[in-house]
């Protein structure tokens, strides 16, 4: 295991992605890029970073053969602006995306066209969080995508393949829900399986799929563990209030109010199913025979302190 940082809200990949396009520019043979992105998760969830509870196995084992981040900081306490960065590599303040419902400039040198350029096929699941905008100081009206598919001017370069949601929060609940594919199309979840599973399932379905005539970008942006908007709590596969329920209580949140100690069974079931999926996704690369030349980066936009 590679040891670059302390991670406290394990989100700082940039370094890495730009110590990785270079490696890939370099390479005769360019490596497949996989990111897997979680929203809200503490770095403390995870077993390399001390979580006592079998949480995390299959991230662990990532860990110990990969690289871990010890000293690393979410640029922005927020999803879309951390998100923004992510794409662009520049911190809010350069951007101008410094809050949620700022819509990502596309006129910025966004990370998928540089991809695109290097001969890499892009592809988006899950959670977008960059198209929406709320207007203020007397603009125009407000659009808001967060009911309706995002339009491809509005995806930040993912051209190849997408089906995602806006706001992931705002059309699904962990067993129900729906996105939109690459024509807008609208895509129902199947009855009775969680999202993580889902969206898993449809990541695993384009590894299969894909044009293997180039190699791949792709970002699967899970929700998990980000709380439930409308049912003001965190979700995890069923289960997981028993499973979880011996925890140890951050350090942070001791002695402190907030909704903790209904919601942390939930929130580390919420990660173990995110954990349960990084098996399952290394399993398929295994099969398909690509492992060895992909580059898999996992992180989270920030960390939750659960009101």
């Amino acid at each position: 295991m590679l040891k670059i940082s302390r991670n406290r809200q394990f989100t700082s990949i940039l370094i890495l992605l730009r110590v990785g396009y270079s490696l890939v520019m370099n390479k005769p043979q360019k490596p497949n890029i996989l990111f897997l992105f979680s929203d809200q998760q503490r770095w403390d969830t995870l077993g390399c970073y001390g979580q006592r509870l079998p949480v995390s196995p299959n991230l662990d084992k990532l860990a110990e053969e990969g690289a871990v981040f010890e000293h690393c900081y979410s640029s922005q306490p927020v999803c879309g602006p951390t998100r923004a960065c992510l794409q662009t590599g520049m911190y809010a303040s350069q951007h101008g995306a410094f809050t949620n419902a700022r819509r990502l400039n596309a006129d910025l040198p966004l990370l998928a066209p540089q991809m695109k350029k290097a001969g890499y096929d892009c592809a988006y699941i899950g959670k977008w969080h960059l198209a929406s905008h709320k207007y203020r100081d007397g603009e125009a009206e407000d659009e808001n995508f967060r009911d309706r598919g995002v339009p491809k001017e509005l995806r930040g370069g993912y051209d190849d393949f997408w089906l995602a949601a806006d706001a992931l929060e705002a059309t699904s609940h962990s067993y129900d829900g729906h996105v939109w594919d690459q024509d807008n199309n609208r895509v129902d979840f199947p009855e009775g399986k969680y999202r993580v599973d889902i969206l898993t399932d449809w990541l695993i379905d384009y590894l299969e799929n894909r044009d293997q005539s180039k190699p791949f970008y792709c970002m699967t942006s899970y929700l998990e563990p980000h709380h439930q908007n409308d049912h003001n709590c965190y979700e995890g596969p069923h289960g997981s209030k028993e499973k979880f329920k011996d925890y140890d209580v951050p350090g942070d949140l001791i002695g402190q109010k907030g909704d903790w100690e209904e919601n942390y069974p939930d929130y580390l079931g919420c990660c173990n199913s995110l954990d349960y999926n990084v098996g399952r996704v290394r399993e398929a690369l295994e099969r398909l025979g690509i492992a060895d030349n992909t580059f898999i980066l996992y992180t989270s936009d920030h960390g939750s302190h659960f009101r």
